[in-house]
């Protein structure tokens, strides 16, 4: 086999920046969650406040949103369907804008997904929501500008029963309903203790209904429960979190008195809940509703206007404290017991913030009826924890996310601190936050009549800090930092692994132009006993190989065939020596991309194809420096290789490098890569043809993030995609300020069509020879879990100091898979994660492939885990069944 190019090894190298030393020795948490790659999701659009849904028919489809902006009339939706590695706009999205449907929006968003795969999409416009439905995964949209029959309505959450399709509205409509719950701006009390005039009225929505029937069903919904309280008179509404439907079905019914005992019900039901805080932010509330024949009489139990019966009762008050951190949110488990969860902080006298921001926890295993007393959830090491959102799975294991940072509130913070008069808190508190994770397995143990539940540690699952600065909260009077919008979601995978969406604002345009990011779970105990410990893809290093086909345009509802020449089959990024730079003497990252047939023409109706590898690159924690990279938290940085048609194109190839800008549409802004300096020469090069290349040395001065030809011990989440635009990329610089001065990063570059996507990787420097370390080798052989059933069969062999024996085979008899390497280019080995990444060339019965291989160390890490990604499409990943790896 022919010899690798290089060697890497990362050992210290990978303990990720901004973590907080929290943990405890690993025999007390051996089994506690693990995550996978952080992946880009947005390559366009923005990240701010991402929704994310699992389609339950497919685990590999998911599904993200975030709104662009009221002005701007633009939201977007993203779709994977290889379980998280690579996302896209949906197909139905405007070419270069992404905007999904034909309505109005641009405000908050939110999707959901029924159990026979339909999607539903939320967006908020001035005066209403839009609401649709796609029964082609995103291709095409049904949608309406009135989903409501209210107006002044804002912040919205979907939960589903069912498939609402196949309702009619009549009757209960149990097992065929989506409900919408969201505030009402305005008609709750006139003036509430602190938040003072003009407050919200808590409403919840049922579709279908029988004036649209099936057709209708997540397009239209029927009048709204007013939940909250009698309306211009109740204070008991602040701001809602999400809502969820049990599955469990009781027959808890309606009470006929206000503080009453409820009424049994002939037949059993699923609830659906939905959990708020109150006018003056010290009290937790959830609403508890049930679906009822749709009638213009009001009968408890039996009919009512909106389709539905609700009960609002009391979860926890907590008077001299407050939450607000955003939103207080909840989550059922498989046994139908409630958890709540929220943030809260201590007042002082002047009703400003005196201490952290907790994470608080209750739960009720009554349906609501009762609750515990509240729990403090342990997060040692950090004094500000935000947007919690919790998931649940079997009886008493929920997950909950947030983001959280060790530092404390700055009183003398000059825009939101106490000794200016301002609340403090997290509006308050700069510092570098990441997101984390805590699990219970207990989540409603009691001793002695008292609340029990036990939690891990908070475990970082985003490899690195997402966010320097503040956060803005409604706790803290919403004077911070509003990049991140409002929250994050976990969802529940179908083998009960966590599944994240977040945001990562370190780059150029922090204020207002975050990446949408997506994590999963990839080991440790799960949600679900009988699938724990959990499996996925570990997080590979240096090289990542990509399934040939999916190179398509997918814009206007509209599929292309597949286009060979931006059809990725390898991504890699290597640091050679500074000899072996182009020009030589500079010290440089050389970023190669193997297409399926290099030709350089770009698709109609563009002018300019794009292949573009990008990274992401936090700064360090502790850096005091002016420099701008410092102050946002690092860089995205890029380089591109470029082919402009257009025949009056002095330079029609070319090659740049740079850092993210944005693009204007309307008030909000899309993500946009234009170049900033031209590489030239030697540096930028390409070969034509079928397994075409095109390989970039690009200074690393020139994308490092404080200018030094030193890069960091880690760049995180490398990404090549492939793009095609009306213009070239750099044909529009970036302004510092553009044509809006309210943005105050740089606005320029010009919107295109995404076109293929590799999964991410991270590039750990360091080549060659064991590095200085001696000798490291990879043995293994033994059996997984074939792609569609029975074993695969694995056998490899990597030593650096021997290469004539290296090897790499594998066979899926149930796939018909028959791999053999013959061309390793990569090998980097992971000394903390006990990992090799191996990447190169092979065969599958006889045809040519590009491969990545993670190997997992069954001894250190048992029982051992393989991973093999070829670039005809197959993948399988699997913990051993026998057999062992050893690094060494």
């Amino acid at each position: 086999m022919t010899r690798r190019q290089s060697v890497t090894f990362a050992t210290s190298l990978v303990v990720p920046l901004g973590f907080v030393a929290l943990s405890l020795p690993s025999s007390l948490f051996a089994a506690a969650p693990t995550f996978g790659q952080p992946t880009i999701s947005g390559i366009q659009g923005v990240g701010f406040e991402e929704d994310l849904r699992l389609d339950p028919m497919n685990p590999n489809r998911v599904y993200t949103s975030v709104p662009g902006s009221l002005s701007s009339n633009t939201s977007w939706i993203w779709h994977s369907e290889d379980g998280g590695k690579t996302f896209k706009w949906v197909t139905a999205g405007l070419a270069k804008v992404g905007k999904p449907t034909s309505c109005a929006g641009g405000g908050d968003t939110e999707v959901a997904v029924d159990n026979a795969g339909h999607l539903y999409f939320n967006d908020l416009t001035l005066a209403n929501f839009s609401t649709a439905r796609s029964v082609d995964h995103g291709a095409t949209f049904l949608c309406s500008n009135a989903g409501v029959p209210d107006a002044a309505v804002d912040r919205q959450w979907y939960a589903v029963d069912g498939d609402p399709t196949t309702g009619d509205g009549m009757g209960t409509g149990a097992g065929h309903n989506i409900y919408l719950a969201n505030d009402e701006i305005g008609p709750g009390g006139v003036n509430c203790p602190v938040s003072g005039v003009g407050n919200n009225e808590l409403a919840m929505y049922r579709s279908p209904s029988p004036l649209g029937g099936a057709a209708s069903a997540g397009i239209e919904f029927g009048p709204g429960y007013k939940i909250s309280g009698p309306i211009l008179v109740s204070c008991d509404e602040g701001i809602m979190g999400n809502n969820e439907v049990s599955p469990v079905a009781t027959k808890t019914g309606q009470p006929l008195t206000t503080g009453g005992q409820p009424i049994p019900l002939s037949t059993a039901v699923k609830h659906v809940y939905v959990i708020h805080d109150d006018a003056s932010f010290s009290k937790i509330f959830i609403g508890r509703c049930f679906p009822v024949p749709f009638g213009a009489v009001a009968t408890p139990n039996m009919s009512d206007p909106s389709g539905l019966n609700c009960v609002d009762l009391p979860v926890a008050s907590f008077p001299g404290s407050k939450t607000g951190g955003n939103f207080p949110t909840m989550a059922i488990d498989k046994a139908g017991n409630l958890y709540a969860v929220w943030e809260q902080a201590p007042l002082n006298g002047s009703g400003q913030i005196s201490g952290d921001t907790v994470l608080k926890f209750s739960f009720s295993t009554d349906e609501g009826t009762t609750w515990s007393p509240s729990i403090t959830i342990p997060t040692p090491g950090l004094h500000n924890n935000v947007f919690a959102w919790p998931a649940a799975g079997d009886d008493g294991r929920v997950d909950i996310a947030f983001y959280g940072t060790p530092a404390i509130a700055d009183p003398n913070d000059s825009t939101c601190g106490t000794a200016g008069g301002h609340l403090g808190g997290p509006d308050a508190t700069t510092g570098i936050w990441s997101l984390y994770m805590v699990q219970t397995l207990n989540g409603h143990q009691t001793q002695n009549g008292h609340p029990s539940p036990t939690f891990t540690l908070p475990i970082l699952a985003g490899e690195h800090y997402i966010h320097k600065g503040t956060i803005q909260t409604v706790l803290g009077g919403q004077c911070g930092n509003r990049t991140l919008g409002d929250f994050l979601q976990v969802r529940v995978g179908s083998h009960g692994e966590a599944q994240i969406s977040y945001a990562d604002s370190n780059n150029v345009d922090e204020p207002f132009a975050p990446h949408g990011m997506y994590v999963k779970q990839n080991g440790g105990t799960g949600l679900f006993a009988t699938s724990s410990p959990v499996g996925g893809d570990p997080i590979l290093l240096n090289a990542a190989s990509d399934p040939s086909g999916d190179a398509k345009r997918e814009t206007n509802g509209v599929t292309s065939a597949n286009i060979a020449n931006l059809d990725i089959l390898q991504s890699s990024f290597s640091q050679p020596t500074a000899a072996n730079c182009n020009p030589a003497g500079t010290p440089c990252y050389r970023v190669k991309m193997t297409v399926q047939n290099l030709s350089l023409t770009p698709p109609a109706p563009d002018t300019v194809a794009v292949w573009l590898t990008q990274w992401l690159a936090p700064a360090d924690p502790n850096c005091m420096s002016v420099a701008a990279s410092c102050k946002n938290g690092g860089k995205n940085p890029f380089v591109y290789f470029e082919f402009d048609s257009n025949p009056s194109s002095l330079t029609p190839t070319s090659c740049w490098s740079g850092e993210n800008a944005a693009f204007t549409i309307g008030g909000g802004v899309a993500l946009t890569y234009p170049g900033l300096k031209q590489i030239k020469g030697p540096g930028c090069s390409y070969v034509p043809g079928y397994h075409g290349t095109i390989t970039i040395d690009v200074p690393i001065a020139d994308v490092s993030v404080d200018g030094s030809s030193v890069g960091p011990n880690r760049l995180y989440s490398v990404t090549g995609s492939t793009m095609t635009l009306p213009a070239p990329a750099e044909s529009n610089p970036p302004d510092v300020h553009g044509n809006f001065h309210a943005f105050t990063g740089p606005i320029g570059g010009v919107l295109f069509d995404l076109i293929d996507v590799v999964r991410a990787y991270d590039f750990v420097p360091g080549a060659g020879g064991g590095g200085g370390g001696g000798c490291h080798t990879a043995d293994g052989s033994g059996d997984e879990a074939g792609s569609k059933g029975g074993k695969a069969r694995f056998d490899m062999h990597e030593d650096d100091c021997n290469p004539q024996s290296d090897r790499e085979d594998f066979s899926d008899p149930s796939s018909g898979t028959d791999f053999h390497a013959t061309q390793t280019d990569s090998v980097a080995f992971d000394t903390v994660a006990h990992s090799v990444t191996i990447a190169g060339w092979g065969t599958n019965n006889g045809l040519a492939v590009a491969f990545t291989i993670v190997a997992v160390d069954s001894s250190l890490v048992p029982p051992g885990l393989f991973s093999i990604t070829l670039s005809d499409g197959y993948t399988n990943t699997g913990n051993l069944l026998d057999g062992s790896i050893t690094l060494h």
